[in-house]
Formats: C-alpha cells, sequence, structure tokens
C-alpha cells in the first residue's frame, strides 16, 4: 500500500460518526491489481482539539501521555497539558496531522448546492467563501436565512409599519432619509440577490456614524466584485459644509458581529429638529 486517502463528512458533536474512506491505491509496478476501499465510522470529536473544540489545523501537538490539542491551544495554556499538566508543544502528534492531510470531507452548504469535496484542512477556509452560504435577515425577529436575501427582503420587509427595514431602490445612486433613532436602512439594486445596508452606527460622542455593508455574494459568474460606494449628507443650515465619504464595500454573510472599519462621522448639529438627515449613496464596481 503506496498511499492512503481519507475522507470525513461532517457530522455532530454529540457521539455523531464521521464516514472516513479509506482508499488502498494500487502498488508500483501491479497496473492490474483492483483498487480497495474501505469505509470505516470515527468519532467526530476525534478531530476537534479538546480545549476548543475547534477543527485540527495542519499542526497538532501531544504531551507524553499522548494528549492532544492544536497549536494555537498550545500557547494559550503556556505548554502544560490541561489533562495532566505534563509539558505540551515539543511532540508533534504525526500520525494524526497525516491523517488530516489525507482526509477530505463536503461542504456544509451542500445542501444549498455546493457538492464541492474538500480537503479537510480547508474547510473553514472554504465554509467562509462560499458561494452557496445563506445570509441572514437583518431585521430583527427574522430567522430568513438562505440564498434569495434581496427578494426576501423586498418581499417580507419592503412594507413594514416599523420602518426598521423599509427599502430604498438604487439606480446608479439613491437618496435614503436615515433616522437617528434608526440601526439602518436597507439598500436594494434590481437583478440582484444583494442587500446593502447604510449602517447608524451610535458609539460615538456627539454625532453619528454611516457605513455601507453587502450582505451577499462576493463573486458574479466565478469573477470576485469589488465594489466601491460614496456616500454625502449636506448640512440643513447655510454655509454649513457637505459631508463625504468613499471605499470599498465589506461582505457578510449576516450584520451579526460586524465592526466597520471605515466610516463618514455625522456630528449631531447636522440631524436637525427632526432627528433625521437625507443621505446621497452610490454604489459603483
Amino acid at each position: 500500500m503506496t498511499g492512503k486517502k481519507t475522507t470525513a463528512s461532517s457530522a455532530g458533536r454529540t457521539r455523531k460518526k464521521a464516514k472516513v474512506v479509506l482508499e488502498d491505491e494500487e502498488e508500483a509496478g501491479l497496473e492490474d491489481e483492483e483498487e480497495a476501499t474501505v469505509t470505516l465510522s470515527v468519532e467526530k470529536d476525534a478531530l476537534e482539539c479538546d480545549i476548543c473544540c475547534l477543527p485540527f489545523q495542519s499542526e497538532a501537538f501531544m504531551c507524553k501521555n499522548g494528549h492532544s490539542v492544536c497549536a494555537k491551544c498550545c500557547i494559550r495554556t503556556n505548554g502544560k497539558c490541561w489533562t495532566c499538566s505534563e509539558r505540551i508543544g515539543d511532540i508533534r502528534c504525526r500520525p494524526l496531522e497525516k491523517l488530516l492531510a489525507a482526509a477530505t470531507t463536503s461542504c456544509m452548504f451542500k445542501s444549498n448546492g455546493c457538492y464541492d469535496v474538500i480537503s479537510y484542512l480547508e474547510k473553514v477556509t472554504h465554509e467562509e467563501t462560499c458561494q452557496r452560504a445563506p445570509y441572514k435577515c437583518p431585521v430583527h425577529g427574522c430567522a430568513y436565512s438562505g440564498l434569495r436575501l434581496g427578494y426576501h427582503v423586498a418581499q417580507d420587509h419592503g412594507h413594514d409599519d416599523d420602518g426598521l427595514a423599509s427599502v430604498v431602490f438604487i439606480y446608479g445612486k439613491a437618496v435614503a432619509t436615515v433616522r437617528k433613532d434608526e440601526p439602518f436602512r436597507v439598500l436594494l439594486q434590481r437583478n440582484t440577490e444583494r442587500v446593502f445596508l447604510l449602517l447608524n452606527g451610535h458609539d460615538l460622542l456627539q454625532g453619528r456614524s454611516l457605513s455601507l455593508l453587502c450582505l451577499g455574494p462576493r463573486f458574479q459568474d466565478g469573477v470576485e466584485v469589488e465594489l466601491k460606494y460614496k456616500m454625502e449628507v449636506s448640512g440643513g443650515a447655510p454655509g454649513a459644509l457637505t459631508l463625504s465619504a468613499s471605499g470599498t464595500i465589506p461582505f457578510a454573510r449576516r450584520l451579526d458581529g460586524f465592526q466597520a472599519k471605515g466610516f463618514l462621522f455625522v456630528p449631531d448639529a447636522y440631524w436637525g429638529s427632526a432627528g433625521s438627515i437625507s443621505v446621497t449613496v452610490r454604489i459603483y464596481v
């Protein structure tokens, strides 16, 4: 047997099995010998670090008693085994590393149409950018998560009474009225499933931060798209300066946990007695 190819499919954390396929490749010089395949089941936990419960990456370490941890947890524990207190970090767990390097698995978004067979070590990276990954609706209390977020928002939230997800359609550019007490406004383009959020941050003193986020596919026809924006806010009083900002729009699957790296600062004085402003937004490639 000159090589092994291992296939592991995703499974749950509680006593669920992950299928592993071991294929015996043909011996050198014996081309007529039939290929043998053995199907086994292993606990998925065996491929995850016992401390952080995340999948092992390319490096795994063990103490002299055989307890294994990932490289990051090896540093977090200051080189001390969490089970037996022996030193850990000097010995690599080579058998486990070979298993991980040879293993392949299916994408967790297979039910959405991604049938790629990927390296186990590249599973996390693949799923972060998978084109079949669902997008979560940003409207509070809505449980929708799917591939047609733009259609969902337009149909189900375009005329909400609370106005939190009132939709503004973009035709080259759009003018959106933003109230000081609303967390975002939704901007939609025709014939696309991308949803743009004009975020109204309230984490600054004496003003608000306006930023843009795209919930939608980063790729189009297999090519990564870089979307840019320019936004402007005019002062209500005569002679007031026009505020503007431009940059690249970040992509995400959900609003939860997103932190804007760039924004337009709008002082409290610009919001006026009505507590609202008009923002001109242009989105382009």
